[in-house]
């Protein structure tokens, strides 16, 4: 939480709570000047753990967000839908990309901040989009820039056996890479 309330400057905030729950509701600005909502829900399940989720809503989802909103409580309050079973899912041990909250996320971060703002494991981690069983595509990113010494520019002399080598890069995903090098390098010889 503390990194998205230094990452977005609060416009708007809320919070109350019920029995162990903890709501927050936050209007934040990015960097893009759109705005959104955070909205996180906090239990305490002992002395010092909580469970958090944390739910983002972009200022152009807002509208269908509401009407959605409004259409189920109607119906719940006319008998015309009945209130399903909440589950909850605690999630002990989360791997790859459930591991990282979701506004740290390399996507989430691009949208929110710009892609400037992305360390070039951030890129990279856009662009193969998955990880292997071993490595998310995050930590998968992040060996492939230590292996150029995090030089972006050192990419440009790997060929796709290279990157064929890490795990979960196949001939598809080498291939991406590849081709989004090249554009970026006749992108700068252009714009010399």
């Amino acid at each position: 939480m503390e990194a998205a309330q230094g990452a977005y400057p609060n416009l708007a905030t809320e919070s109350f709570s019920h029995g162990r729950k903890h709501y927050f509701i936050d209007v934040k600005k990015a960097n893009n000047d759109t705005h959104f909502l955070l909205i996180t829900s906090s239990e305490k399940y002992d002395e010092d753990k909580y469970h958090r989720r944390t739910i983002q809503l972009w200022e152009e989802d807002l509208g269908f967000f509401v009407e959605a909103l409004s259409m189920i409580l109607s119906q719940l309050a006319y008998g015309e839908l009945s209130p399903a079973e909440v589950k909850m899912e605690l999630v002990k041990d989360p791997k790859g990309m459930k591991a990282i909250p979701e506004f740290d996320r390399p996507r989430e971060k691009l949208h929110a901040l710009g892609a400037d703002k992305l360390t070039n494991a951030e890129l990279l981690a856009i662009l193969l989009g998955t990880g292997s069983s071993e490595l998310s595509v995050l930590d998968l990113c992040k060996k492939i820039m230590k292996s150029v010494k995090n030089d972006p520019a050192r990419l440009l002399n790997r060929t796709a056996e290279d990157f064929c080598k890490f795990p979960g890069i196949g001939v598809a995903k080498a291939a991406t890479l590849l081709a989004a090098l090249e554009l970026g390098k006749r992108t700068f010889s252009v714009a010399k």
